[in-house]
């Protein structure tokens, strides 16, 4: 998640009332590391607050990481049953629609508006100009505003905005990503992608958010 990605969503998860969006589905929220470490922003806008405030934030995931509260997959009835006794307000589903075969996409968005009650919200989000970034696939899902909110049909639109960010393109990372090409032998399966990756070194990443209401 982008910086500004992870900014905008906080701010407006926050602007409104805490029962309407809590307790709240953290949907595809991988491993711990990435939230507090690799981008520690998105801890700090979206789920620090919600601790400091006693909210409830529950972690799913389809894979087991170390942090992810619940494993499943939302698409399987079974699992989805115990889901909605978790009786949760709101979901956050952040780039996670890119990495899910396109004839999945649609169910999974159709799980998550049952999930929801009426009047709760969907925080949605994912890459709009972005490189591939494979985990484990990236099918180049690369929504705008109404391309994204059609996955959810009669759900009315709260806010939106395409957000740039260029974080990558500061000095520390573009030495650290340039220094990359010439270390082959460190995850070499990342390295393969990388010539794929290389001109969005000069380039500004755009990502897709909406939030939408039930």
């Amino acid at each position: 998640m982008l910086f500004e990605e992870a900014k905008f969503i906080g701010k407006m998860m926050y602007k409104l009332h805490h029962e309407d969006v809590f307790p709240l589905c953290n949907l595809g929220s991988s491993d711990e590391e990435l939230a507090k470490k690799r981008q520690p922003w998105i801890d700090e806008f979206i789920f620090r607050p919600a601790r400091e405030k006693g909210y409830k934030v529950v972690n799913v995931d389809i894979k087991e990481h170390e942090g992810v509260d619940l494993v499943g997959d939302v698409t399987d009835l079974k699992f989805m049953n115990k889901l909605k006794k978790m009786g949760f307000k709101s979901v956050i589903c952040s780039n996670l629609l890119e990495h899910v075969p396109d004839k999945s996409r649609k169910e999974i968005c159709n799980s998550l508006i049952e999930l929801i009650p009426k009047n709760g919200y969907f925080f949605v989000s994912g890459p709009y100009r972005f490189p591939y970034h494979p985990d484990p696939i990236d099918t180049m899902f690369r929504p705008n505003i109404e391309e994204m909110a059609r996955l959810f049909p009669k759900i009315k639109i709260i806010e939106s905005s395409i957000i740039t960010s260029n974080d990558h393109r500061s000095p520390t990372e573009l030495i650290k990503n340039v220094a990359r090409i010439f270390m082959p032998f460190y995850k070499p399966k990342e390295w393969l992608f990388f010539p794929r990756q290389f001109p969005w070194l000069f380039r500004n990443y755009k990502a897709t958010c909406v939030i939408l209401q039930k």
